[in-house]
């Protein structure tokens, strides 16, 4: 990734810890319920692809 787009990834990073940190306990919980599984179903597509899991992300075998 360029450096231009390492800061944008940072910036909506930031935005989004801000969201989450700014809803109700019970909105948050679905939040976070939603980001695990979106983290597990990226988790099982790197698998699909071929993907280590120990290899820096976006470089392929």
């Amino acid at each position: 990734m360029s450096a231009k787009t390492d800061v944008e990834a940072i910036r909506l990073i930031g935005d989004e810890v801000v969201r989450l940190l700014s809803l109700p306990e019970k909105r948050l919980e679905v939040e976070v319920r939603l980001g695990l599984k979106l983290i597990a179903d990226l988790a099982r597509w790197r698998d699909l692809a071929g993907l280590s899991a120990t290899d820096p992300a976006g470089r392929f075998r």
